[in-house]
């Protein structure tokens, strides 16, 4: 009698990975959480939409930044969830990013007319379900102004200052974009693990998520998780600016928020000292020029920053913007045939210096 053949047990199917894909088009099936989708508007047309960014991420933690075309959002806006699984299948491999990129990985994805795009069931797909890049101050200062990288920070809260940050208002009543900018912002200051404190502002509607939760927030975040944020120069020091794709985590929302909260331990006996070294370390609150020239007569020498706002009232031509000034005096030189005096002085030949007129 023939003995049976033992049969092997069957293997699970395997999806590829983004690090395997090569060419123009990738026409395997390819099983992709997506983890957040925002869109992309040209602020220089009027914030005309160009399309929807998407950051997705493979079985090898590799995460991607995907791309869908403005004319053909019809066919998948409806479809997009973030934290559900999809599986891809014949879409188009670019290069990736060169500004405001939100992945380290060497390609990117554009959905093309004939890609095929299916929700998975619920399931253990055993793929991460973020993919953050941490950065810390000298990370950002060396990457400041240049819209490269989108990189991610966490730390503690200290400061909190915006536009109705008492208001129960919801984002039906968000301010509308005037122009380039719009006028719904917050300002916030972060201290990280290594006491470096830094600034944050956040702009329109991720201003207004923020400031609609922190109302209803019965018990105020201490640790907040904020992603894909851009360096920029502002006045003396460096701040962090959101961005379309920014998202903002609270003290239990993810598992590195809970990690900083345990690490500050109770009642912040493990919080650092503010570092001496920044100069994003500021006190908000609005004084007169009296109380500044006080402020800089009565305190002791110390570097101090301040913004001025002022009105414009009248401008008088009549008078000139500059004029050319005795070098010893700095009175107003006159002017003979050829040459130049100073009634102070009482000298003829006089150098002159041009000084500007201050208003």
């Amino acid at each position: 009698m023939e003995k049976s053949k033992l049969q092997a047990p069957p293997q699970p199917f395997t999806f590829p990975i983004f690090d395997t894909i090569d060419g123009d088009f990738c026409k395997e099936d390819v099983l992709v959480p997506l983890i957040h989708f925002w869109e992309a508007q040209n602020f220089k047309k009027g914030n005309m939409l160009m399309g929807v960014q998407l950051l997705l991420i493979d079985s090898k933690s590799n995460a991607v930044q995907a791309y869908i075309p403005a004319n053909r959002l019809f066919r998948y806006e409806g479809r997009l969830k973030s934290n559900c699984v999809y599986t891809l299948n014949n879409f188009m491999i670019i290069a990736s990013k060169k500004v405001y990129k939100v992945s380290d990985h060497k390609h990117g994805i554009v959905f093309t007319e004939k890609i095929s795009m299916v929700l998975e069931p619920i399931g253990d797909h055993q793929i991460d379900e973020q993919k953050l890049r941490f950065r810390n101050y000298e990370d950002f200062a060396s990457i400041v102004d240049t819209n490269a990288d989108l990189f991610d920070f966490i730390g503690q809260l200290r400061q909190i200052v915006g536009d109705n940050i008492h208001s129960t208002s919801t984002l039906e009543t968000t301010p509308q974009v005037e122009g380039s900018r719009s006028s719904d912002r917050m300002f916030l200051h972060l201290q990280l693990k290594d006491g470096q404190t830094i600034r944050i502002y956040l702009w329109g509607t991720i201003a207004a998520l923020f400031r609609e939760r922190w109302n209803q927030s019965e018990v105020k975040p201490v640790v907040l998780l904020i992603t894909t944020v851009n360096p920029k120069t502002v006045g003396p020091a460096m701040a962090l600016n959101s961005t379309s794709s920014t998202r903002i985590f609270f003290d239990a929302d993810v598992a590195e928020t809970k990690q900083y909260l345990t690490w500050l331990g109770d009642n912040g006996h493990n919080t650092p000292k503010i570092a001496s070294s920044s100069s994003a370390v500021t006190k908000l609150e609005t004084v007169t020029i009296q109380e500044i020239l006080q402020f800089l007569q009565t305190e002791n020498p110390q570097e101090d920053s301040f913004y001025c706002f002022g009105t414009i009232l009248d401008i008088q031509p009549q008078y000139g913007w500059y004029y050319i000034s005795c070098s010893k005096c700095n009175n107003k030189l006159e002017k003979a045939d050829t040459y130049l005096y100073c009634n102070y002085c009482n000298e003829s030949n006089n150098i002159g210096v041009i000084r500007f007129l201050k208003f």
